[in-house]
C-alpha cells in the first residue's frame, strides 16, 4: 500500500470533518442538557441560586475547548479534501492529539502519522535495452 497516495489525505480529511461535526453536535446537545438540568434544579426550594455561575463557567470552558480543537480540525479536514499542502503539518499535529481518543481516535492518529510521514516510493528504473 502506497501511503504517499493523495487519497489517504482525503480519507483523513473526511474523517476530520465527520468527527468534528459529530463532536460539535454533541457539545451542543450537552449545552441543551445542562440548561435543562439547571432549570429543573432551580425549581427545587433548597437550590442556591448563587451556584449557577459554576454551570455557566463549565459551559464556557466546554465551548472554548470545542472552538479550540474542533473548528480548526474541521477547517483542516476541508483543506485536506481539497488537497491543500499547508494543511499537512497541522493535520499531523491534530493526528497526534487524536491519539488520546481511544479507540477510534487512536486508530486515526496512527493512520495520520503513517500517512504524513510516508516517503514517496523511489521510481523503478527499467533498462530499455533487452539483453
Amino acid at each position: 500500500m502506497d501511503l504517499y497516495d493523495p487519497i489517504h489525505k482525503k480519507v483523513i480529511g473526511v474523517s476530520f470533518i465527520v468527527f468534528s461535526v459529530f463532536s460539535l453536535v454533541g457539545v451542543y446537545f450537552y449545552d441543551i442538557f445542562m440548561e435543562f438540568i439547571l432549570e429543573k434544579a432551580q425549581e427545587e426550594p433548597d437550590f442556591d441560586i448563587e451556584i449557577g455561575w459554576i454551570f455557566a463557567f463549565i459551559d464556557s470552558i466546554v465551548w472554548a475547548l470545542a472552538l479550540l480543537f474542533l473548528v480548526p480540525r474541521l477547517i483542516l479536514g476541508i483543506a485536506l479534501t481539497m488537497g491543500k499542502k499547508w494543511a499537512n503539518v497541522p493535520s499531523m499535529v491534530f493526528g497526534i492529539i487524536s491519539l488520546l481518543n481511544f479507540p477510534v481516535g487512536t486508530a486515526l492518529g496512527v493512520y495520520c502519522i503513517l500517512v504524513f510521514t510516508a516517503k514517496p516510493r523511489p521510481e523503478e528504473t527499467f533498462d530499455k535495452r533487452d539483453h
